[in-house]
Order: structure tokens, then C-alpha cells, then sequence
């Protein structure tokens, strides 16, 4: 017999990790408390099937002492319930029964009474591979069952459950189980089967169950059979392609150091040795996790180190997933964790040289310098003030950078004449009625940064503006246009196209679309 068929817990008192449930399972029979339906929902092997059996079996066990909360198991419905032939618990695994006819047909039963027990149970397992027409098949039975009917409803995803069917029922979250008490119990079976056993194959298994009792019995049942039951960390290794567990802790010394070669010998080592690249990722972020803890308690320094490697592997544990090359994807994480390292010292050492430099920078200035007369010489030429003219503003308009509203604005306005510092600008009313002080504001800073310095606006409303930049760049733009007809007209394709076959294409034939206007 299977381990896990074979220790699967009897009574509440054996069940493990999920002490929460076992309680409030306890406490509704003995306050006769019962609700509509009950959703044990948790991964894999933590225990929803078999609560949902012991729970059959508190209900209609003979002799059930409600003090302890604890199943005789002698009695003929413990017996039956045991061995699978309790009439009144009806078990239905939703994944092979989905259909809506199969729901009508169980729901047909619900109305008679049990023939055995106390209560007619039903115990639905993955209930959420039920199609939408069996939940609303079930919906009203549930929402009102009869009295002496329990129903209860087993999911690894209870997400996927109609929020009408969770509403009416008490859903029990069923946790991890914690990894000391996985190990504890395995101890118990392996000193009862006659195992030997070390301290490192068992913690080995215990992190392959990942919190599951079930994959932790089934492990064990099959390390067993490979080892001869004389269990050893290196044949469990082998078996399921993992390396031993001081294998992490030696691949970051090497990160960590900076030792490149260190850190592909490993890699090219977890290669030769086909190992399970999950759970290295797996072990790579329990480590990081473990040091950015550690770190923060014994406050080493700066941990952002181990955080950004934190988020190497978690990308590389994601893009593994969805490439299905996540060997690749291990390898790389591991790449940017090692080029990080090189950059870090590369900056720490970058960061020693300013000092160096410096103090040749320093050495050098103080030798005195051999024509002071040319630096005399130039600052007048650099401090010169610029000028702005009404002949030279048009050129100046287009250097500087002047942009949004305030362009537009004095891009249709004309300069008339510059005294004492003072622009005159005038325009049409449309354009000198909406420049605000802030558009002013904008044109100084914007001579200001190209050397204009000292100058101040004034604008005046006029009739029309012949010479403003919006003109200027207008003429120029019909002169481009022009040349550029020009240029098609001479061109090789159409002077061919005249010679060959007598077409004649002239400007009226044509037209230039400026999309610049």
C-alpha cells in the first residue's frame, strides 16, 4: 500500500498543519452549528479530501465524543466510512463529471434520507472543473439543503468558483504545511517502516514536498524503493536531479567574490549533471531571501545588492516559464548577477582616482603659467555685448529658443526700431492683444541665453506688419517650392518621359503639397 494511502490520518487529532480548520470543524459539531456547504480550498496534498472524510465521519460517527472532538472508530459508519463503503457519503470528482445532467442526476438524491447515518453527505472534489449550468444547477440546492444534507466542496483553485456558490458556503483556507512538522511526520513513518535515514535526505525531501504532506509521503515511498530503504542525501540527489543543499551557498561565495571562473565551473558542473533548474531557482531565492534578512538584522552594510539579485532570478524564473528554457534562463540570471559585481567594483575603484587626479590638477596650478597676456587679452573680445538691429533681428528670431505661445506671437510681429535698449515691436491687434507678461518674460530669457542681454519690450498695435519672421519664413518657403518645381521639371525621369514617348509635363500638371504650412 501506498504511503500516503497508508498513513492518511483517521481522526482530527492526526491531522498536521492545518490546526485553524480542525478547530472550527470541531466547534460546529459541538454547537450542531451546521451551515449550508463547506470549501476546503489549498494546494496539492495539504488535506481538503481528507477533512472533508473526517468530517463525514464526526457527523455520523455513533459514539463521537464532542469534549475531545475525536471519532470512535469502531463503530460500523467509521468502519465504512474507513474503507470507502459508507453509503450515505457520496464522493464525486467534479474533473470527470462536469456536465449538467450529472449534477441534475446527483441533486435527484439529495431528498432522501440517509439510509446509514445521521447525515447524507456530498463530497465534491475539484469543484471548480464544473461548467457554469452545473453551478447553477447546484445554486438553489445549496442556498436552501435539507436539513440532514452537508455538502462540501474540495478546490485547488477556488477562485474559479462562482462568487454565488462562495457566498453561501463557509470556505476554510487550508495553508502550506510547515516544513518542520513534514519533517517530524516523515521521521514517524520511517521509524515505523523500519527506515534508515539521515538528517540531510530527509531535509532534502521535506524541500522537494514543498509544503505538501501527500508529495512528501509519495517522496519517501519512492526514495525507499530506490535506495533500499537506506536512505542517503547523494542517491535522493541523483534520483531527482538536484544537487546537495551546500551547492547554493557555494555558487554565490563565488558571485559575491567576483570569481568567474569559480561560476562557470559550476554552471557547466549543474549541466553535466541534467539537475532540476526549478528548484535551483527555487534554493537561489530562498538564499537571497535569507541574506537580505540576516543582513538587516545584524545591519551589514547595504543590502540593495541582494535585491537586485533577488529580482534577477525571479525574472529569470519567469522568462524560464514562459520560454521552457529555464536552464538558459538560470544561467543568464546568473551572468547579470556576476556582471553587476564587476561594474560595482569597477565604480569603487573608479571612484579612488578623482583624488589622484586631483592633486596632479593642483600641482599643475601652481606652477605659474607662461602668458598670462593672451587670457588679458581675450576677455575683452568674450565680454563684447551683441546688438540687436531691425536688419539683423529676423536672423536672430530663428537662433534663439523661444517656443509655444510666445513664438507664435512675436513670429507675426515686426520690430520697428531699438532705442536705448528698448525693442518696439508692432502688430496686429489679434497678436499684441494676447501676449501676456509671461510671453515678454519668455523672449528676454531666451536673448538672455544666446548673449541679448539688457534689452526690454515694448508693443504697440498696428494696422499690419510687413516684416515679421512669419513673412520672412513664408517668402522663403514659396522660393523653396519654386526651385523645387524647378528641379522636377529638369529632372532625368520627366526630360526621358518627353523624349520617348512625347509627354510633356508642365507645372500646371502638378502640384507641390507643403506640409509643413
Amino acid at each position: 500500500m501506498a504511503l500516503a494511502n497508508k498513513y492518511r490520518p483517521t481522526k482530527f487529532s492526526e491531522v498536521i498543519g492545518q490546526e485553524a480548520a480542525v478547530v472550527a470543524l470541531k466547534n460546529i459539531i459541538k454547537n450542531q452549528n451546521f451551515h449550508n456547504g463547506y470549501i476546503f480550498a489549498g494546494t496539492r496534498g495539504v488535506g481538503k479530501t481528507t477533512l472533508g472524510r473526517l468530517f463525514a465521519k464526526a457527523l455520523n460517527c455513533s459514539n463521537y465524543d464532542i469534549e475531545s472532538g475525536s471519532t470512535c472508530n469502531v463503530c460500523a459508519n467509521c468502519e465504512a466510512i474507513q474503507t470507502n463503503s459508507f453509503l450515505d457519503l457520496v464522493e464525486i470528482d467534479a474533473a470527470s463529471r462536469t456536465g449538467v445532467d450529472d449534477m441534475r442526476e446527483l441533486l435527484e438524491s439529495v431528498q432522501y434520507r440517509p439510509s446509514q447515518g445521521n447525515y447524507k453527505v456530498y463530497l465534491i472534489d475539484e469543484v471548480h472543473m464544473l461548467s457554469i449550468q452545473s453551478f447553477n444547477a447546484l445554486l438553489k440546492t445549496l442556498e436552501e439543503p435539507p436539513a440532514h444534507v452537508v455538502f462540501i466542496l474540495a478546490t485547488t483553485e477556488s477562485n474559479k468558483i462562482p462568487k454565488t456558490i462562495i457566498s453561501r458556503c463557509l470556505q476554510f483556507n487550508l495553508k502550506l504545511v510547515p516544513d518542520g512538522q513534514i519533517a517530524e511526520n516523515l521521521q514517524k513513518v520511517f521509524d515505523n517502516e523500519g527506515v534508515k535515514y539521515d538528517d540531510k535526505s530527509l531535509d532534502l525531501l521535506v524541500e522537494l514536498a514543498k509544503g505538501s504532506v501527500r508529495d512528501s509521503l509519495t517522496l519517501a515511498d519512492q526514495a525507499m524503493s530506490h535506495c533500499d530503504n537506506n536512505l542517503n542525501e547523494s542517491e535522493i540527489s541523483k534520483l531527482h536531479g538536484v544537487l546537495d543543499l551546500s551547492s547554493t551557498a557555494k555558487l554565490f561565495e563565488a558571485i559575491f567574490s567576483n570569481n568567474v571562473n569559480e561560476v562557470t565551473v559550476e554552471l557547466e558542473r549543474y549541466q553535466s549533471l541534467d539537475v532540476n533548474y526549478e528548484i535551483l531557482f527555487d534554493r537561489a531565492l530562498k538564499f537571497l531571501h535569507a541574506e537580505i534578512i540576516r543582513n538587516l538584522k545584524d545591519k551589514e552594510g547595504d543590502a540593495q545588492d541582494m535585491h537586485l539579485y533577488y529580482q534577477f532570478f525571479t525574472n529569470g524564473l519567469i522568462d524560464g516559464k514562459q520560454t521552457g528554457n529555464i536552464r538558459d534562463s538560470f544561467d543568464i540570471a546568473v551572468l547579470r548577477c556576476l556582471s553587476f559585481s564587476e561594474n560595482q567594483i569597477t565604480v569603487k575603484k573608479k571612484q579612488t582616482e578623482p583624488a589622484i587626479k586631483t592633486a596632479e590638477i593642483t600641482e599643475e596650478k601652481i606652477q605659474p603659467t607662461p602668458a598670462p597676456e593672451i587670457k588679458t587679452e581675450a576677455q575683452p573680445q568674450e565680454k563684447e555685448e551683441k546688438k540687436i538691429t531691425t536688419n539683423n533681428w529676423l536672423n536672430i528670431f530663428d537662433e534663439i529658443d523661444l517656443s509655444g505661445p510666445a513664438r507664435a506671437f512675436f513670429s507675426n510681429l515686426q520690430l520697428d526700431k531699438v532705442e536705448d535698449n528698448k525693442l518696439f515691436f508692432s502688430g496686429s491687434d489679434m497678436f499684441t492683444s494676447r501676449i501676456t507678461r509671461e510671453n515678454i518674460d519668455d523672449l528676454i530669457v531666451s536673448l538672455n541665453k544666446v548673449g541679448y542681454k539688457n534689452y526690454e519690450v515694448v508693443i504697440e498695435a498696428t494696422e499690419a506688419a510687413v516684416k515679421t519672421p512669419s513673412t520672412a519664413w513664408e517668402k522663403k518657403r514659396k522660393e523653396e517650392i519654386i526651385a523645387f518645381k524647378k528641379e522636377i521639371l529638369e529632372s532625368d525621369l520627366l526630360v526621358n518621359l518627353k523624349h520617348n514617348f512625347g509627354e510633356e509635363i508642365t507645372q500646371d500638371k502638378f502640384q507641390v503639397i507643403d506640409h509643413e504650412e
